[in-house]
C-alpha cells in the first residue's frame, strides 16, 4: 500500500493544513513540548521541538505507520528475509558491525592484515580506489576520524578524470603504496580505468604491482582476471548495498588508517543502533520517529528538500554520504508491485558545514520564499586536549548552533524595513553527542541509514536498489562503444 491510499492520510492532511497556521514561538512555549520531542540514547540528543509537529499528530503518524505494516518490515528485515525484491537479496549490513562477527575467519584475516601491515610500516599509502558507496562510505569516516589516524596516509580516489589521480600518485612512493580496488561487482568502468592506471604506474616504475595492489568484491573470479592475486581479495557480500557498506571490508582502508580498535568502536556504535531500533517500541523508536518526521515534511508539509548542516567541517563529507543514502534509496518512481507512485518519495539533500553555511545558504534559509527543513549536527565536547582558549572557541561555534536554531523557528519582525524582516517558522533538528567518538560516529551512521529505511517502508519502495544508476551505466558503455561516439 503506497503511502496515497493509507487510511490515515486524509486525516493527517488536514492537521497539516491547520498547524501551518499556528508558529512555532507559539508551540515552543508549551512546557511540555520537550518531554515528547526532546529524544536521547545514551548521550545522543536529538531536539525535535522546533518542528510543527505535535502529540496529536505523531500519534496519527505512528499509526500511519502500522497501517503501513512498519513493524512487520522491520521484522523482516531483521529476519533476513529478502525484501531487496528487484535483485532477490535480503538486506544484511547490519551483520557487518554485529561483534559476533569478530570471531568469523573472514574478521579475523581482515584485522591480521591490518596490524600485520602496521606493526612492520609497510605502506606510508593507501589509495581506495571506489565509487559511490565504496568511496563515501570510508572517506567520510576517515575524515571525520582524522584525530585518530596513526597509520599511513589515507587517499580516496572516485574522480574518473585520470589527472586527478596522476597527480596523486606524483607524491606517492610507489615502493609503500597500497591501492584497495573496492568494487562489488568489479565491473564499474570508472573503477577499472583507475585501477589501469594505477597498475600501470607501478609497472613504470618497476613495482610489481600483484604485491602493491588489492581487492574489496562480491566477485573474486572476477579481480582475479583482472590480474588481483586470490590471497589479496576480501569478501563483500552480495547482500551489502554500496551505500551500506563501510561497515564491511569496504572499510579496510579505515581499518589501516586508524586502527583495528578504533574500527571495532565505529562498528559497536552501529550495533548500538541496531539494538535500539530493533528492540525499541515505535512511540519511543528514535530512526522510526525521525523517519517519520522526515514524511510529514515531505509529504504533508510539502517541503522538497531537507539541508544537512553539521557544525564540524570533518563532516563535510558525511553530507555527500547522506545526499547518497536517502536520494539513490528513496529517489524511486514505482512501489513495490511496480505500479507509479503517486506522492513523491525523497526530498532532495544538500547542505554545508560550520559557520560557513550561516554566510553561504543561511540567507536563503532565513529569508528565501520557501521554507526548508534542517538537521544541524554538532558535538558537545572536543575529541581531544586542548587549551582553554579553543575550549572557549568550541563554546562560542555552540552558541552559534543555538542562535540559528532559535533565529529559523522564531525569525527577526521588522515592519519598518522590510529587507530585515525574518518570518521565522523554518524547521529544525538539533542532533548532537558528547565527541566525536568512533563508537559515536558509528551511531551517527546508522541512525541515518535506519531514518531512510523507514521512510522507504512508509513508502512502500524498494529502498536497496539503484537501477538508474545502472541506466546511466549502461548508456555510457554503449556511447562510449559507439562507432558514432564523438565530441
Amino acid at each position: 500500500m503506497q503511502l496515497f491510499d493509507n487510511p490515515i492520510k486524509s486525516t493527517l492532511l488536514k492537521k497539516a493544513k491547520a498547524i501551518q497556521q499556528v508558529s512555532l514561538e507559539s508551540l515552543l512555549n508549551d512546557q511540555s513540548r520537550e518531554a515528547l520531542f526532546i529524544l536521547n540514547l545514551n548521550d545522543l540528543k536529538i531536539d525535535c521541538t522546533r518542528n510543527h509537529i505535535t502529540e496529536d499528530i505523531q500519534s496519527d503518524l505512528l499509526d500511519l505507520a502500522k497501517s503501513a505494516k512498519l513493524p512487520e518490515k522491520m521484522q523482516a528485515l531483521s529476519d533476513g528475509k529478502k525484501i531487496n525484491t528487484t535483485e532477490n537479496l535480503a538486506v544484511e549490513h547490519m551483520g557487518q558491525r554485529d561483534p559476533i562477527r569478530f570471531a568469523s575467519k573472514e574478521w579475523i584475516r581482515l584485522e591480521s592484515f591490518v596490524k600485520d601491515s602496521r606493526e612492520k610500516n609497510k605502506f606510508s599509502s593507501i589509495i581506495n580506489i571506489g565509487i559511490g558507496g565504496s568511496d563515501l562510505g570510508p572517506s567520510a569516516v576517515a575524515k571525520i576520524m582524522k584525530n585518530y589516524a596513526s597509520g599511513p596516509d589515507l587517499y580516496f580516489v572516485s574522480h574518473s578524470d585520470p589527472i586527478y589521480l596522476l597527480d596523486l600518485l606524483s607524491i606517492c612512493d610507489p615502493t609503500s603504496t597500497l591501492v584497495v580496488v573496492s568494487s562489488k561487482s568489479f565491473n564499474t568502468s570508472e573503477i577499472l580505468e583507475n585501477a589501469k592506471i594505477t597498475r600501470k604506474w607501478f609497472v613504470d616504475q618497476g613495482v610489481s604491482y600483484e604485491n602493491a595492489m588489492i581487492a574489496v568484491t562480491a566477485f573474486p573470479n572476477k579481480a582475479i582476471s583482472w590480474g588481483i592475486m586470490p590471497d589479496k581479495i576480501f569478501d563483500l557480500p552480495l547482500t551489502v548495498g554500496g551505500r551500506f557498506s563501510v561497515w564491511s571490508a569496504i572499510g579496510l582502508p579505515l581499518m589501516l588508517g586508524i586502527g583495528v580498535q578504533n574500527f571495532k568502536e565505529f562498528l559497536r556504535g552501529g550495533s548500538a543502533m541496531d539494538k535500539h531500533f530493533f528492540s525499541t517500541p515505535l512511540e519511543k523508536n528514535i530512526p522510526v520517529l525521525l523517519g517519520l518526521l522526515r514524511v510529514w515534511n515531505r509529504n504533508f508539509l510539502g517541503y522538497q528538500t531537507h539541508a544537512i548542516l553539521p557544525y564540524e567541517p570533518r563532516l563535510r563529507k558525511f553530507i555527500s554520504w547522506v545526499q547518497q543514502l536517502e536520494m539513490e534509496s528513496n529517489g524511486k518512481g514505482v512501489d513495490l508491485l511496480g505500479n507509479i507512485l503517486k506522492l513523491p518519495a525523497a526530498p532532495l539533500i544538500w547542505g554545508d558545514t560550520g559557520t560557513n553555511w550561516q554566510h553561504s545558504v543561511g540567507q536563503f534559509l532565513m529569508q528565501g520564499i520557501e521554507s526548508n527543513p534542517v538537521d544541524i549536527l554538532f558535538a558537545r565536547k572536543l575529541d581531544v586536549r586542548n587549551s582553554a582558549k579553543i575550549v572557549k572557541a568550541h563554546q562560542r561555534l555552540l552558541s552559534n548552533v543555538l542562535a540559528q536554531a532559535s533565529a529559523l523557528a522564531l525569525g527577526s519582525i521588522d515592519n519598518l524595513n522590510m529587507h530585515k524582516n525574518c518570518e521565522g517558522n523554518r524547521p529544525s533538528n538539533l542532533i548532537s553527542w558528547e565527541s566525536n567518538s568512533p563508537y559515536a560516529i558509528g551511531r551517527l551512521f546508522a541512525l541515518y541509514e535506519y531514518i531512510t529505511i523507514v521512510c522507504g517502508f512508509i513508502w512502500n519502495i524498494n529502498s536497496f536498489d539503484q537501477w538508474g544508476v545502472e541506466n546511466g551505466k549502461k548508456r555510457a558503455k554503449e556511447l562510449l562503444n559507439s562507432e558514432s561516439f564523438n565530441f
